[in-house]
């Protein structure tokens, strides 16, 4: 979000002045009430010199019970009438400011997920607390003080030509300084209290990153890392914090000084006029209460400006806000796409996140209605990327998707996700219950269809047996639940819907292999009934796909059926080698790998068969969670490990920011072959994405076959060298995420 010139207090009154448009009534009947309150502080001294020039001096008691009385009707009135403004103030300023949560809550969902992406949670949510806070107190306390102060410095300053039009002109040619300082100091003190709320909401975002990060600070030992940024950021806020008081105590201090100048000049003339006989004692208490009043009010006013500065700049973040554009936008004559009934279909489509490189180049694929077809490569290829674009979260550089002929971006984008239901990887669940999370997929469906939807995705039978049944809450993200249950829900959640096409991201990539099992067979059943659209890095589980799209850096390579593809030997062959050759329990805690499997791997394709059997009977099994670390960084090595099941990132520290990711490893992947046969630190910390499945090599059992075999250690040496001369240049290569 662009920052513009500070707003400042008047910038924050005129956007006031917008905002309490829907309410003129309330508001004029809050200047109503205001009146009272002016009118004691401006009336009450022509009382007092009434009550002196006509009751005390001659001694008038009938003169002074009727004005004593009407002091104390100006005072009941003033008591009834703030009474009557406070209400109005809270009920008009807590509409305002809850117009103001409406209209940003639907502007978040306006915008594009490319705005999510650049912006910080934490300073996402500080417009709605700090930001919001600083423009409701202003509402609802200190507008109600500038406009009560205000008015009495202006009517004040009319009643004084009334007492003595000399006094007033002396006035008149004072007042002015009192806006000296403003003047002067205020646009730094408005920059700086935007600044302070900029720094705010950084600090905010820095915590809440901070608390959705444990788990990788716990398993990095970044506890005194992160507590000494957070510091730092605390020091940056209180410095911006202290020159924000400093700049808006040398404006107070200004008008302060101002107001008592001014007291004390036309105190001094008054009382010299008084001498002379040319004012009366009445007029002149009259003028020292007036004159008291009304530099009261302006020193009331400039303890207004830190408070009116903290809501201008809280206006002016909001504002920002509410001027970003969302990036996909329906057309004005967007049209609503008819039911699906032949083909979605992308024609030659380029899109890149980011200028520096593309991620889809030339695509062009078809999805014929009532098929399935399955999307795979390697992590980073593009899959997700696609399947974003048919969702229409983004749209693409160059080409076009089309559903039935109809550009995505000419239909709109409520019509065409009527028609789709995704399940994600991580298929969020919102803290409420397990009813209401299955329904969110169609509001409407009535008890009987989200029952439904929860057989239909083989949930129904666990839900029933819980204390609550259907009304269980599954906590936050759905933390009482499973992974497996997590899924299924959300797999519930999309049948509701009744979608024309079903989109699976990755949906069960990150369960164990018994689950992935049982999921993937309620997801063979259901596609029987719709199109299925299943992007994903496992290739066991798109073989009875009706065609499978292999993309890599980008481009389709190749299309087609399982058979067909493993018979072109190309880059689908590859990968479904990769991760062939593993045997997994059926529990999904142990696995097992083949003589062949291990040839296929750089270090041991030049041994024989029998020195690869003894080699994959030293293999153990590790199940790791997601989140735990597999290796750390700079610790001593002495396995080797195959990636069975699951995903892995590999990061290295990074003195000047947090460590920074160097490649993504899944499903047949494999690492630290080094550590077999060399005594020397690991390079990189490797940590789980998700549940993974390990398989195991320890370098005594590798050493023990390399003693049977000495020749074989020759053969080992020259493949580990290769190795590692690939490791050094992926570190050269690779840049800092």
């Amino acid at each position: 979000m662009t920052a513009g010139p500070p707003l400042g207090p008047f910038g924050f009154l005129r956007a006031s002045v917008a905002w309490l448009q829907p309410y003129r009534t309330p508001c004029a009947l809050i200047v109503l009430t205001l009146v009272p309150a002016v009118a004691f502080c401006t009336v009450q001294p022509l009382l007092l010199r009434a009550l002196v020039d006509e009751a005390v001096i001659p001694r008038d008691h009938a003169r002074a019970v009727f004005l004593i009385v009407a002091l104390a009707a100006l005072l009941a009135v003033d008591a009834v009438s703030e009474l009557a403004n406070h209400y109005l103030i809270a009920r008009v300023g807590g509409r305002v400011t809850n117009d103001l949560r409406l209209r940003m809550l639907e502007h978040f969902q306006r915008l594009s997920l490319s705005f999510y992406d650049r912006s910080q949670v934490g300073s996402l949510l500080s417009r709605f607390t700090s930001d919001l806070d600083a423009v409701e107190r202003a509402l609802t306390r200190d507008l109600r003080t500038a406009v009560t102060r205000a008015g009495t410095i202006v009517v004040g300053l009319a009643v004084l030509f009334v007492v003595e039009w000399r006094l007033a002109l002396l006035t008149l040619v004072f007042l002015p300084g009192i806006y000296l300082g403003p003047r002067l100091i205020g646009p730094r003190a408005d920059r700086a209290s935007y600044q302070r709320q900029e720094e705010g909401a950084r600090f905010a975002a820095a915590v809440q990153e901070n608390l959705s990060a444990q788990v990788v600070i716990k398993a990095f030992g970044l506890q005194q890392l992160t507590l000494g940024r957070l510091g730092a950021d605390l020091a940056r806020l209180a410095a911006r914090t202290e020159r924000v008081g400093l700049l808006a105590g040398l404006q107070a201090a200004t008008i302060s000084a101002s107001g008592s100048s001014l007291l004390v000049v036309t105190i001094g003339a008054g009382t010299f006029l008084t001498i002379r006989g040319e004012l009366s004692v009445g007029s002149l208490v009259a003028f020292f209460e007036l004159i008291w009043w009304m530099v009261s009010a302006v020193q009331q006013l400039s303890d207004l400006v830190l408070p009116l500065q903290q809501a201008a700049g809280g206006t002016q973040r909001i504002q920002e806000l509410l001027a970003e554009r969302p990036e996909v936008e329906d057309a004005a004559d967007a049209i609503a796409l008819p039911p699906f009934t032949r083909e979605l279909r992308f024609h030659d489509v380029g899109f890149s996140y980011t200028s520096a490189r593309p991620n889809l180049t030339g695509v062009n694929l078809a999805v014929p209605a009532g098929r399935s077809i399955a999307i795979v490569g390697p992590s980073g290829c593009g899959k997700s990327t696609v399947l974003g674009l048919m969702l229409r979260f983004r749209d693409p550089d160059a080409g076009g998707v089309t559903v039935d002929g109809h550009d995505l971006r000419r239909v709109t984008q409520a019509s065409l996700r009527a028609q789709m239901a995704p399940v994600f990887q991580d298929s969020f669940l919102f803290d409420t219950t397990i009813r209401e999370n299955i329904r969110l997929g169609r509001p409407r469906a009535v008890d009987p269809e989200v029952e439904a939807a929860a057989r239909a995705a083989e949930i129904h039978d666990f839900i029933v047996s819980l204390p609550h049944g259907y009304d269980s809450h599954v906590g936050e993200r759905g933390a009482r639940l499973s992974g497996g249950q997590r899924q299924r829900i959300a797999l519930a959640r999309a049948i509701v819907r009744n979608p024309s096409i079903l989109l699976l991201d990755e949906a069960t990539s990150a369960l164990d292999a018994q689950t992935e099992g049982a999921i993937n067979a309620t997801l063979e059943r259901l596609a029987t009934a719709r199109t299925v659209v299943s992007v994903t890095h496992r290739l066991t589980s798109v073989v009875g796909a009706d065609r499978i799209v292999v993309l890599d850096h980008g481009e389709v390579l190749e299309q087609g059926r399982h058979e067909e593809l493993l018979g072109l030997k190309g880059a689908y062959h590859r990968l479904w080698e990769q991760q062939s050759g593993f045997v997994i329990s059926p529990d999904g805690r142990r696995a097992a790998v083949t003589p062949a499997r291990l040839r296929a791997m750089p270090a041991f394709e030049g041994m024989e068969d029998d020195h690869l059997t003894q080699l994959a009977a030293c293999f153990g099994s590790e199940h790791h969670p997601a989140g735990a670390t597999i290796v750390e960084e700079s610790e001593e090595g002495d396995k080797f490990y195959v990636i069975v099941r699951g995903t892995l990132e590999v990061v290295q520290a990074d003195r000047a920011g947090p460590p920074r990711l160097l490649r993504v490893l899944q499903d047949g992947d494999f690492f630290g072959e080094i550590a077999l046969i060399e005594n020397v630190a690991r390079t990189a910390t490797v940590r789980a994405r998700t549940a993974c499945l390990l398989l195991v090599l320890a370098r005594d059992a590798f050493l023990g076959v390399l003693r049977a075999s000495p020749e074989l250690r020759a053969v080992f040496d020259r493949a580990a060298a290769l190795r590692r001369e690939d490791a050094i240049r992926d570190r050269l290569s690779t840049s800092p995420e």
